[in-house]
């Protein structure tokens, strides 16, 4: 890294180029020739090595606030940078990132970035990660990201670099927290085009000085060599800087005044605004200059010029999470969602600000489809929840109606009529039992949905008394059950008795020869516990794993097991007004583990 002169450095620099000068001047003075031809080639000679000294000066200043603007952007960006070995190692990292974890940066450096990917999505990301430098191309995709207990949606992009031979020497991630709304594409760009052009006006005048000072001083030329190494530096770096603003998924503006009167952004930015790239995109500009090919609503309402977001923000408010809509001549929407964090001078004055905003418009369309399908499924669920009570209920009456007259007829004329009379009569009122079985299951479905108490609940002492209620079964099969310490979560304590007693009830029930063995445990991973219950009895084959939750759905016959082919189907309905999930590993003739999770807040 090229060391920084001091300013008393500097000084003696300049001292030292003036006393040359002056040595050089007397040097002509003392010429024997004293003309006029003469006396002007001193004054040209003493004013090429005056400006030569205040372009080089210059040179120096704009060098300085360049790196100084571009350290601030990089830190103060709404979007976190990650830069990673060709092993997913971190070795940079932008302040914005370290917020976002919420780690010191120490903690940070040297980490596997895999670190901090929630465990769900791992997968995902190595999946991203391969594909990048197989492909030679960005991989983009949304992920959760761990912030110490905490869990940020985020959008991810993974931009590889390849050495010379194409093998992946670094990744560099860019990371935008989306977790409320999934919000925030992020980016930045624009404000080095016109420092760039005005970089090449003063390269350009300084070649021609450089030019000129090549005529008279032969030594010049090694100086006018660093200066043309200085400007190739500062080319990449603009280029370099231009490309990380292009690879951001965002549309960034950047205000260059606190009034929002001079407002640049990037490609992206330019294309939302269907605008000449590198124009001025400020509303405040009088009409006859300001863009006409959009204008911003918010909640439905048109936004005069100094209320948007990038002039707010320009005066010093710090603005998150803000929507807003891009409505354009052909009555085209486009929804926006993003950030604009203000720019400060020395003084710690506002002096613009850098926004990045993205396009929302599917999710927003897709969330208000969603709320719409929500409920006209809740209004189906309600209309279902009554049939199926009323017809249940009502269908009750005449079972037990023939049930009732069946066995009085059977008492009745007993002696009277044959074997066969006798076992159609049982064959009656064995159906009409299964009926009356089937409706109370019907029945106890239906009601699920209208338990709606929820309160501190110990599953400990919920398997408790499910095994009490279960305690003849227990004991005719001699079931032997063991229980570990189990959680207390926030539940509805009759569902959670009706779900564990539907799962020992079915463990024992569906058994081989071998006495019933019932293993109840559990486990915490992030926000959820994960219960399980495991038995040893005759398994389920794979290929009906994905029936047995749904309503109706048997394995076997009445006559090899009883039931109605409810049980599992309330299970998964309680434990999905939990907000939890239900799924289960088996093995045909080796037993069975219902897993479900339920949320810990």
């Amino acid at each position: 890294m090229e060391r920084t002169e001091s300013p008393e450095e500097k000084r003696n620099r300049s001292n030292l180029d003036v006393e040359k000068i002056l040595k050089n001047v007397n040097r002509l003075e003392n010429h024997q020739d004293n003309s006029e031809a003469v006396y002007n080639l001193k004054s040209q000679y003493i004013e090429l090595n005056l400006r030569n000294m205040e372009l080089k000066k210059s040179l120096d200043e704009f060098e300085d606030s360049k790196n100084k603007i571009y350290y601030y952007l990089y830190h103060t960006s709404p979007v976190a940078y990650f830069s990673l070995d060709g092993n997913g190692v971190i070795n940079a990292v932008n302040n914005t990132g370290i917020k976002m974890l919420g780690m010191e940066k120490d903690e940070i450096l040297n980490s596997n970035f895999i670190k901090f990917v929630a465990p769900n999505f791992k997968d995902i990301y190595e999946f991203k990660l391969l594909t990048a430098a197989e492909k030679h191309g960005n991989q983009n995709c949304e992920i959760n990201i761990v912030e110490d207990e905490d869990i940020l949606f985020a959008n991810i992009e993974i931009i590889p670099l390849f050495d010379e031979i194409g093998n992946v020497k670094e990744y560099n991630i860019i990371l935008m927290d989306i977790s409320e709304h999934k919000k925030v594409e992020n980016d930045l760009k624009v404000k080095y085009e016109n420092l760039k052009e005005k970089m090449n006006d003063r390269v350009e005048e300084l070649l021609i000085v450089n030019d000129s000072l090549e005529k008279l001083i032969a030594k010049k030329e090694m100086s006018d060599k660093r200066l043309r190494a200085s400007e190739k530096r500062e080319q990449a770096r603009s280029e370099e800087f231009a490309r990380v603003l292009d690879a951001v998924p965002a549309a960034v503006w950047i205000s260059h005044d606190k009034e929002g009167l001079w407002i640049t952004g990037n490609q992206l930015s330019y294309d939302y605004l269907n605008i000449p790239q590198g124009a001025n995109a400020s509303k405040l500009l009088p009409p006859s200059q300001a863009p006409q090919t959009f204008k911003i609503f918010k909640d439905g309402i048109e936004m005069k010029a100094g209320e948007m977001p990038v002039q707010r923000s320009s005066s010093g408010t710090k603005i998150r999470n803000y929507e807003f809509d891009l409505v354009y001549p052909d009555k085209k929407i486009r929804h926006m969602m993003g950030n604009a964090t203000p720019l400060y001078d020395e003084n710690k004055n506002p002096r613009g600000s850098v926004s990045a905003f993205m396009d929302v418009t599917e999710r927003k369309e897709a969330e208000i489809k969603m709320a719409e399908l929500l409920k006209a499924l809740e209004r189906s669920n309600r209309e279902l929840e009554q049939f199926a009570y009323i017809t249940s209920h009502d269908l009750k009456e005449p079972l037990r109606m023939i049930s009732s007259f069946t066995k009085l007829l059977e008492n009745r004329y007993k002696d009277h009529i044959d074997i066969a009379t006798d076992n159609y009569i049982q064959f009656i009122v064995e159906g009409t039992e299964r009926m009356q079985k089937l409706l109370d299951d019907l029945l106890a479905y239906s009601r699920i949905n209208n338990e709606v108490k929820y309160e501190p609940v110990v599953l400990s002492q919920v398997v408790n008394e499910s095994i009490h209620n279960l305690n003849v079964a227990i004991a005719e099969n001699n079931a032997q059950i063991t229980v570990d310490p189990l959680p207390k979560v926030i539940a509805n304590r009759t569902q959670m008795i009706q779900l564990f007693q539907n799962l020992i009830a079915n463990a024992i029930k569906f058994q081989s020869e071998n006495t019933p063995k019932i293993h109840i445990s559990s486990e915490k991973k992030l926000d959820k516990y994960y219960i399980s219950v495991e038995d040893n009895g005759i398994g389920i084959d794979t290929k009906n794993i994905q029936r047995i939750f749904k309503v109706f759905q048997r394995l076997h016959t009445i006559d090899e097991y009883d039931g109605t082919g409810i049980g599992l189907s309330i299970i998964k309905k309680i434990v999905e007004h939990h907000r939890g999930s239900v799924w289960v590993k088996s093995k045909l003739g080796e037993g069975s583990t219902f897993y479900f999770s339920l949320p810990i807040n």
